[in-house]
């Protein structure tokens, strides 16, 4: 139902300039829902505060939808049960091949789980290549099947 995808989409992080604050790599990404995207009541029977959102989409650069880029697996806590206002973590896997560089990027922010709304997160950090990234996403709710409209400014550099 919803992504916060964070993955370099067919380019390649060294011929991308700096990547630093003034100049981010800016990528433009969809996402699409998988089988995993469910919802747990875990309070009184329908949405209550804590229930849970669990989801894992696929990820494609928006410039070429195809092939697979990588996945987004999400946990998000429901806080707001009238604006489905969600708090999320996101684990974002970069698929090795092609200018992709292997490994994880992580995503915290809050989630309104409409489509047709905007929602904002930080990049909070990641592994290997990406073990200093920052920076932040925003992502743009479709359909509950996707696809969401993800644009990230990652800063590898100081």
């Amino acid at each position: 139902m919803a992504a916060v995808g964070l993955v370099v989409g067919g380019v390649s992080l060294a011929s991308q300039g700096p990547a630093n604050n003034s100049n981010p790599l800016v990528l433009n990404l969809i996402s699409r829902a998988t089988a995993i995207n469910n919802f747990v009541d875990t309070g009184p029977p329908g949405f209550s505060p804590g229930d849970l959102y669990v989801f894992s989409d696929r990820l494609f650069a928006a410039s070429a939808p195809n092939p697979q880029v990588g996945t987004d697996d999400g946990r998000c806590v429901l806080i707001d049960p009238a604006t489905l206002k969600f708090d999320c973590s996101v684990t974002n896997t970069i698929s090795e091949g092609g200018p992709l560089i292997a490994g994880e990027i992580m995503a915290a922010g809050e989630l309104t789980l409409v489509p047709g709304t905007t929602s904002r997160f930080a990049v909070v950090g990641g592994t290997g290549s990406y073990r200093n990234v920052r920076g932040d996403a925003s992502v743009d709710l479709g359909p509950p099947e996707g696809p969401h409209e993800l644009t990230v400014n990652l800063i590898l550099n100081p």
